[in-house]
């Protein structure tokens, strides 16, 4: 075995300490009870951003649903194969979850290496996984590149990741059963930006129409 998996052996092995032996009060009742989490979280795979750590969460806390710049597709009834759609149906109609939490950040590799794309600069081909899944966040990036041409490409990501979000959060309501819990007030959605370089959440206040501090 390589020797650096020794990292997660170790970290494994601290895990059983903390929730199994010194108090395994935690993990008796979510076997026994089932898992109860009252938050879905929709994650980039970026390894810097893990939910659970930058909320300060405990396991059993959130439903994270996690791919390449944490986007909802629209609903499509096809036999395709569709593993995050399929994730929010459970998390919302099975566990009834009562709040979506969409959780961006800055430096997207995704989302930067889509407006790279989009400006003619060839970061992944055209027919991979990457770049079909991608063709999601292409309204943010076309509004980002038509009204922000001149801004730096940091600047460029902020702004399209921001906007992505906006788009999933569009996505959502095209799935009958969330369109329709939202509408009776059983299920909320949210918009998060995590900023890696401060640590801060921006949330989308929907009454002012833009970004702001979580508080």
């Amino acid at each position: 075995m390589p020797a650096e998996i020794n990292y997660l052996i170790d970290g494994h092995k601290k895990f059983r300490q903390r929730y199994f032996e010194q108090d395994p009060t935690l993990y008796e009742s979510l076997v026994k009870y089932g898992q109860q989490p009252r938050y879905i979280v929709i994650a980039c795979s970026d390894s810097r951003v893990d939910p659970s750590i930058v909320m300060n969460c405990q396991p059993g806390d959130l439903f994270v649903i996690r791919n390449v710049a944490n986007l909802v597709p629209p609903c499509e009834m096809d036999s395709h194969y569709h593993g995050t759609s399929a994730a929010l149906e459970f998390g919302i109609c099975s566990l009834g979850i009562r709040h979506v939490i969409i959780l961006g950040h800055s430096q997207c590799s995704g989302i930067t290496a889509l407006l790279e794309y989009n400006k003619g600069n060839k970061t992944f081909e055209k027919s991979s996984f990457l770049s079909k899944w991608m063709e999601l966040a292409s309204p943010a990036s076309d509004y980002t590149l038509k009204n922000y041409q001149d801004h730096t490409l940091p600047e460029q990501v902020d702004i399209c990741g921001k906007h992505s979000i906006l788009h999933s959060l569009n996505n959502l309501n095209t799935f009958s059963w969330v369109k329709r819990r939202v509408e009776n007030g059983s299920l909320f959605l949210h918009a998060w930006y995590f900023d890696l370089s401060t640590g801060k959440i921006n949330f989308f206040n929907h009454e002012r129409q833009q970004f702001e501090i979580l508080s």
